[in-house]
């Protein structure tokens, strides 16, 4: 748009240039609220915390952020060692997810009728609480890292089976009328037009499914799914020895582990975000 309108005040062209640094198309995204409500999410909460720790209205209960940080540094080798195998049975459960959610992309657009039976398995797992599930599943599988991933995937079957059935509706949006018209299959019809519709509805899914495997890794630690080692084992033992510095570093270190996933999960949805503008 830039070049045309150089191009239009200038016939002869010697005064065309490009105008594509004008720095107002970046300060837009920034005011956007996919953006600036994280934005502003990260810097109000570390300041309600540490007014809530400052203000003693909970005792000693509540530890401030430099406090906390102070508890992180202390104790990072213990942390981190915890942290590895909460971190690797999220992998594991991240890699079974995507490629249930690429199996059920395909099947929902070629059988859409199975979409009514997604968001009903959605809503039936979602209903179940994983602290109830955990012990359930550790009669019939060894507890660790194992039984962690199991109830990871089960944790973001969730968000991936509302994610699939907003799919199959957006992915069918003007087959009837285009793809009549042209009498393509529902797998041309996927291939060329409807996966590519779907893609925001994909973006939105990943980013929370992933960040929600990792608390349902540590959810399952903290119900004792984990034999002896990870995030939730760490709090368990905080809480219940009463070391609530401890129990904030850990607590913080999660949510920056949460936030470092959905950095991942924004870094693989990009190319695809950036195709279909």
């Amino acid at each position: 748009m830039a070049i045309a309108r150089t191009a239009v005040a200038d016939p002869a062209g010697r005064r065309a240039r490009l105008a594509s640094s004008d720095p107002k198309p970046a300060r837009t995204r920034l005011l956007a609220p996919r953006f600036a409500v994280p934005l502003i999410a990260v810097c109000v909460v570390p300041a309600i915390w540490a007014f809530a720790a400052d203000s003693n209205a909970f005792g000693k209960a509540v530890v401030g952020p430099i406090a906390t940080v102070r508890e992180i540094h202390s104790h990072w080798s213990v942390l981190w060692l915890n942290a590895r195998p909460t971190l690797y049975a999220t992998l594991i459960g991240v890699a079974v997810l995507l490629v249930v959610t690429a199996i059920g992309a395909l099947v929902v657009a070629l059988a859409p009728r199975v979409t009514p039976a997604l968001a009903a398995l959605s809503i039936v797992i979602g209903t179940l609480p994983l602290i109830v599930l955990t012990p359930i599943l550790s009669l019939f599988m060894p507890r660790g890292r194992s039984l962690v991933a199991t109830v990871c995937v089960l944790a973001g079957l969730v968000p991936v089976a509302a994610m699939l059935s907003g799919m199959a509706r957006v992915g069918e949006r003007g087959r009837d009328e285009l793809g009549a018209v042209y009498a393509t299959s529902r797998l041309r019809w996927w291939r060329y037009v409807g996966f590519w519709q779907t893609i925001p509805v994909l973006d939105i899914g990943v980013r929370a499914m992933i960040p929600y495997c990792f608390v349902g890794s540590i959810v399952a630690e903290w119900s004792g799914a984990s034999s002896s080692f990870g995030l939730g084992e760490v709090m368990t033992n905080a809480l219940f020895s009463y070391e609530p510095p401890l129990l904030w570093a850990t607590i913080s270190l999660a949510a920056v582990g949460s936030l470092g996933l959905l950095g991942i999960a924004t870094l693989i949805m990009y190319p695809l975000r950036r195709r279909v503008r």
